[in-house]
């Protein structure tokens, strides 16, 4: 993905997950944790992104160990996920669907 897109494709994965809903962060205590996202241009076409969860309370990333790696790995599903949403909403190369060539 390119740079320039790669902000826009971070938020439009994570709307609507509860990464991003006070609520549900407050409820499962990951307002422990300060989400750090970070874009690092690889090329023209190719961003590399990378997530922290790191702690706000001293201690926190040792004692909630498992918790920040479920945040993390949650982070990178969501953006899977927009992904597979993206692919299944791109039209096929080489034709409109609306004709029907035989096949």
């Amino acid at each position: 993905m390119p740079p320039a897109q790669a902000r826009d494709f971070v938020r439009d994965a994570l709307k609507g997950t509860s990464l991003r809903d006070p609520f549900a962060q407050l409820l499962s205590l990951e307002l422990v944790f300060e989400q750090r996202v970070r874009f690092v241009p690889v090329d023209e076409t190719h961003t590399r992104i990378e997530f922290d969860a790191v702690g706000q309370l001293p201690g926190a990333d040792v004692l909630m160990y498992t918790r920040r790696l479920g945040e993390i790995d949650r982070f990178f599903v969501a953006l899977h996920d927009e992904l597979d949403r993206r692919a299944r909403h791109r039209r096929p190369d080489g034709g409109d669907r609306a004709i029907d060539e035989g096949r």
